[in-house]
């Protein structure tokens, strides 16, 4: 019993905790970084289609209905 409590303390030391939180604010940095880099390049494609949604929903609907008589 002892031995497996002292793995538990061993497991949860404070240095542990924090190079974890640590760890994760560098990644949390890094990723923000790279997602301000590239930002600019998503600037075009959000524009295009954009665009290229309005004017597909602008376009006159020209479906022809034929309308069958008899005479």
């Amino acid at each position: 019993m002892d031995r497996t409590l002292s793995d538990i303390k061993r497991e949860f030391s404070t240095a542990s905790t924090a190079g974890y939180i640590l760890g994760f604010l560098g990644l949390s940095i890094i990723a923000v970084t790279q997602l301000t880099a590239l930002m600019p390049l998503l600037f075009a494609p959000t524009v295009c289609g954009t665009l290229g949604v309005l004017l597909y929903k602008s376009q006159i609907n020209n479906k022809q209905i034929n309308i069958v008589t008899n005479a």
